[in-house]
């Protein structure tokens, strides 16, 4: 029975190995309205025009605004594909992408777009999108009016207040920037591991980020829930998180055996950790410095 099991494991892993590209092709000779190139196939080699672009007949239309959000099935960078793999092969296709499929495959910044954007329309669309409880900054400065040490203090706290509001309205670009740490340790965890530099890492985490956003969407459309983020900035629970990092390592990474795997996504969550710790430990100093500057001058 074991054996069984392990067999067909072993059947799927190999299955997930190899993507299914499709790459269309051509021996058509055409030459290109933009450049004058002649060229065999459909896209230009000097312009990357396509040779249907002279003509704009209804169908062409639509295939072109089909193709600009990768659901054209004639064109490469399929949305679709993308959605699928990250799902069925997360960490081989990462790899395919980062060896050289990248026409097979949408681009990651684009789809992260794009699917923060669907989530946040059915998270509204649901009525459950978090409400800011954060202190109005009026009743601070109401509050401390006799203090002028902490009424200095008002112009700090606006700041701050703001660019977290920022991020929390942004949430794409919220993601990114939280991504610089999160590809920080996951490359110093697998730096001799793995031949992929920084930012091939970041990459790869962006589209492990869309991996993510694919599964809040699901578990919006399950639960009708609005699922705070942790530590990591992604919408679905903690336990789901640990589950699918160990999922894209052990692909991405070449793991042998899931424990290593396990252990290694540990580390990169301790790394994190770390890091948020000294980056608010630094906003610390930064605070008492501006403290120690204001209490200077009033005295002054």
């Amino acid at each position: 029975m074991f054996q069984k099991v392990k067999e067909k494991a072993h059947e799927i892993s190999l299955r997930q190995q190899h993507g299914n590209f499709n790459v269309q092709k051509s021996s058509e000779h055409n030459t290109c309205a933009h450049c004058q190139t002649t060229y065999e196939g459909y896209i230009c080699p000097q312009c990357g025009q396509r040779s249907d672009s002279a003509h704009f007949t209804p169908n062409v239309v639509l295939h072109k605004m089909m193709d600009s959000v990768g659901f054209d099935e004639r064109g490469n960078r399929s949305i679709l594909r993308t959605m699928r793999d990250l799902l069925w092969r997360p960490g081989y296709m990462i790899r395919d992408y980062l060896g050289g499929h990248s026409a097979a495959y949408f681009q990651p910044f684009k789809l992260l777009l794009l699917l923060v954007l669907a989530y946040t329309l059915l998270a509204y669309l649901f009525g459950v999108l978090p409400e800011d409880t954060g202190e109005d900054v009026s009743n601070l400065s109401a509050s401390w009016k006799n203090d002028d040490t902490k009424q200095k203090l008002i112009p700090l706290i606006t700041t701050t207040k703001a660019i977290i509001i920022w991020l929390g309205n942004n949430m794409a670009y919220s993601i990114i920037l939280q991504n610089f740490v999160i590809v920080t340790a996951m490359w110093k965890v697998y730096r001799k591991r793995a031949l992929y530099s920084w930012t091939e890492t970041f990459i790869a985490q962006m589209y492990i980020c869309c991996q993510f956003m694919i599964l809040a969407i699901v578990l919006l459309l399950v639960t009708w829930k609005y699922h705070e983020p942790g530590i990591l900035p992604y919408l679905v629970p903690s336990w789901m998180v640990i589950a699918v990092m160990i999922y894209d390592f052990y692909q991405l990474y070449d793991e042998q055996r899931i424990w290593p795997a396990l252990w290694r996504v540990i580390k990169v969550n301790l790394w994190i950790i770390l890091m948020y710790a000294l980056l608010l430990a630094l906003f610390i100093l930064v605070v008492a410095l501006y403290m120690t500057i204001v209490i200077a001058a009033n005295e002054a």
